[in-house]
């Protein structure tokens, strides 16, 4: 990963009519599994300990989340689509690689 600082991210359009202003910076394990489709087991091991935030939820700002997406995830989703010819062929290695 990257050394560099934190981007603050923009706030979240998910929560823009929330009265709390800054509901828009933080994602809670519900925003991350029903929204955006994330396993609610893997959201600690990609993002870490959820924090507390603003009016008592509990989550990961807009940041960390971006920060992970942009440095981590897309980029491996990047090469694994450039680097197989399908989802059948990636699936084959997870396999390969996991049966040992």
């Amino acid at each position: 990963m990257s050394t560099e600082p934190f981007r603050i991210s923009e706030g979240s359009a998910l929560h823009a009519d929330d009265p709390d202003p800054l509901r828009q910076y933080w994602y809670t394990a519900d925003d991350l599994v029903d929204t955006f489709g994330y396993r609610r087991e893997a959201l600690e091991g990609l993002f870490g300990e959820a924090t507390p935030g603003p009016g008592g939820l509990v989550g990961w700002t807009t940041s960390v989340v971006w920060k992970i997406e942009s440095e981590v995830i897309v980029p491996a989703v990047e090469l694994l689509e450039s680097s197989f010819r399908d989802q059948e062929s990636i699936d084959l290695t997870v396999y390969r690689s996991s049966a040992g």
